[in-house]
């Protein structure tokens, strides 16, 4: 009877220690892409692209449009192309490498994201599958913020994405955002 209980107790903890391992946490951003986006960072700032850009929904007007639109945050290939061939634009030019166009275009594609995170999250539990921001799910759904599609839940952080996210769900359903740990 001892060695029963002991064996009933030891699965209980070993359950007991699953569950608590098992809690669904999201994928960190790739250790390469974070670090582009943090030399992209750097150089949008070194080179005073604040002077014409806004970063965040806050600030006096610029001149350049606001660079927190989910429309950057997807379009990569548009912000290269523009940094890449400034004299066809309104912007003025800058010498910026390749190397340096696709660092800036990461931490551009961040910024929609950044913005969108509620600083007071909690426990994130997913990724938004358009722009990558932290998402708790219960917050989501409280807030009409979840789509399913083919058996699996999406959860957003802004209506925005979840519009964008609707026009293509087989698409965005494949983003690298949605993979879990």
């Amino acid at each position: 009877m001892f060695k029963l209980r002991i064996s009933i107790l030891a699965v209980m903890t070993i359950m007991l220690a699953l569950a608590w391992g098992c809690k669904k946490r999201i994928a960190p951003i790739p250790a390469d892409l974070q670090r582009q986006i943090t030399a992209g960072e750097s150089v949008f700032y070194r080179k005073d692209c604040g002077k014409c850009h806004q970063v965040n929904a806050f600030g006096d007007a610029h001149q350049g449009p606001a660079l927190t639109s989910v429309f950057l945050a997807m379009d990569t290939v548009f912000i290269k192309a523009h940094l890449q061939f400034t004299e066809i634009s309104a912007m003025p030019p800058i010498a910026l490498t390749p190397h340096e166009i696709s660092a800036v275009t990461q931490y551009i594609a961040s910024l929609h994201a950044n913005m969108n995170t509620p600083a007071n999250l909690k426990d994130p539990d997913a990724r938004c599958p358009v722009c990558g921001a932290e998402v708790e799910s219960a917050r989501a759904v409280a807030n009409s913020l979840q789509v399913s599609h083919q058996g699996k839940f999406y959860y957003f952080e802004c209506p925005d994405c979840k519009a964008i996210f609707l026009r293509d769900p087989d698409w965005h359903s494949r983003s690298g955002y949605t993979r879990f740990n």
